[in-house]
């Protein structure tokens, strides 16, 4: 029986499109492509998930390879968070979710700058716990991750259906005995959850 609600946030509780957020940066498509290449799709961004490097030292690595746009770096790394809006239908869903008494839980691979904009997030008011991997030194797909939270609230795994929009998410939510399913948007999850009486 499911009790329990856990949600990735990117593309699943908020958009995360960094193509378009550089659009609103710089009109210089060159500089564009860079930062998103080596700030957006690099190893330091991995590094700042996973709680392992400062948003400081990855501005500095990142404009060390591409010296030329290193202020477009450091504008694109302060303001990303204020590109992040809800995704259509998902705020619905969640207070559905809070008013058949459903806990609701946050669990995803984002940076420390998660704290930074968590309180201007609506929706995240209806939820009981968060678990940031940078904060955790954890990162989704370990199991460990999903033990983490388990442990952290008093969830039995069994009871928790997990959201997630990548499939290798989901294989280590299962991995860790949790219920899982492949996001694909709100109308199709809204359907999933009627269908097996979650909602």
């Amino acid at each position: 029986m499911i009790k329990n609600m856990v949600f990735d946030m990117g593309n699943v509780l908020l958009a995360y499109t960094p193509d378009d957020y550089m659009k609103t940066i710089t009109q210089d498509e060159e500089a564009a492509a860079a930062v998103l290449k080596e700030l957006f799709r690099s190893a330091e961004w991995e590094q700042l998930d996973a709680g392992s490097i400062t948003e400081e030292d990855a501005v500095a690595q990142v404009c060390a390879r591409i010296p030329q746009y290193s202020d477009v770096v450091q504008r694109a790394m302060d303001n990303w968070h204020s590109d992040l809006t809800p995704m259509t239908g998902m705020p619905e869903i969640v207070a559905r979710l809070k008013e058949k008494g459903y806990r609701i839980y946050l669990l995803s691979n984002t940076s420390l700058r998660f704290y930074q904009y968590q309180d201007k997030v609506d929706m995240f008011r209806s939820f009981d716990g968060f678990i940031v991997s940078a904060k955790e030194k954890l990162v989704k797909p370990d199991v460990a991750i999903f033990d983490c939270l388990c442990e952290r609230y008093g969830l039995q795994s069994g009871e928790c259906l997990f959201v997630d929009d990548l499939q290798q998410n989901i294989d280590g939510a299962q991995k860790a005995g949790f219920h899982a399913h492949l996001f694909r948007g709100a109308k199709e999850l809204s359907r999933y959850l009627e269908e097996n009486h979650v909602l």
